[in-house]
């Protein structure tokens, strides 16, 4: 199995985090990869066999050829099936909004087929991908459909969602929803509401996401150091606190976690 990341181009690279690959062979057979929240919506174009998600209760799907993922906080098992490829586009946290002309909420823990999203375009672009030579070929296809949906700068809002998320980075998420709305010079509730619209969670929400995030940055750079102290570190009440967590989002207790990623570089991977 082959995976690697891209960067954007110039004219994307302030909407878009980064691109990823995966491709196997047929005689990889299938291969299981547990998924945990990122923080990011993503589009997802399989040019061979869709990915099947097993989620935590069981149910069984089958992706679509091209879709997009909104925000989750839940894990769930994707698994190849034998010969894959795909090539997904990670958003920033506030720039989805400029690709989709509803609110994000509207997908939510939902991945969408993108046929249903934008209808014939999309039947023309996977077949474009499934003729084009190379990555560089694919990538360069799919950079030109986004730009066709890029729109125009959304003003105040998307300013001010920017700015939250960025405080958010800033203080490794150990702040809450009445101090940034304090800082961003809006009421909780006005944050609430434009958050929700233009990330596709409440502050609330994405703020645990992030949280997990950073502790599991910190868990990578100091294994072995004990529970209790990086719950203190990352802002949980206490051990119970911090596992539970981590059992919701991950699926695993932070120990068992860690014994999932064979390297430092699979936690890098996750937090991006």
């Amino acid at each position: 199995m082959h995976f690697r990341y891209f960067a954007p181009s110039p004219p994307l690279a302030p909407f878009i985090s980064h691109y990823w690959l995966l491709e196997s062979d047929p005689g990889d057979g299938n291969i299981g990869e547990r998924v945990v929240p990122t923080g990011h919506i993503e589009m997802m174009f399989h040019y061979r066999k869709p990915f099947v998600v097993h989620d935590p209760l069981g149910v069984i799907t089958y992706q679509p050829k091209s879709m997009v993922s909104g925000l989750t906080g839940k894990w769930c098992d994707a698994v190849t099936q034998g010969d894959s490829g795909v090539l997904a586009v990670a958003f920033f946290p506030f720039s989805a909004c400029r690709f989709f002309r509803f609110p994000l909420t509207e997908i939510e823990e939902k991945s969408i087929a993108l046929n249903d999203l934008f209808s014939y375009e999309i039947h023309h672009l996977e077949e474009q991908l499934g003729e084009a030579v190379g990555q560089n070929h694919r990538l360069a296809i799919i950079e030109q459909f986004l730009l066709s949906k890029l729109l125009p700068d959304p003003g105040y809002d998307f300013f001010l969602i920017r700015q939250t998320i960025q405080r958010i980075k800033q203080y490794q998420a150990q702040v809450s929803v009445t101090s940034l709305a304090a800082e961003m010079a809006v009421t909780p509730r006005t944050l609430e509401r434009k958050f929700a619209s233009l990330v596709g969670k409440s502050p609330k929400q994405y703020l645990r996401i992030a949280r997990f995030l950073e502790t599991i940055k910190g868990l990578g750079k100091a294994r072995g150091e004990a529970l209790t102290q990086h719950a203190c570190q990352n802002g949980y009440f206490d051990q119970a606190h911090l596992i539970h967590d981590f059992r919701d989002l991950s699926g695993y207790t932070p120990t068992e976690f860690l014994n999932s990623c064979n390297q430092d570089n699979t936690i890098e991977e996750i937090t991006g």
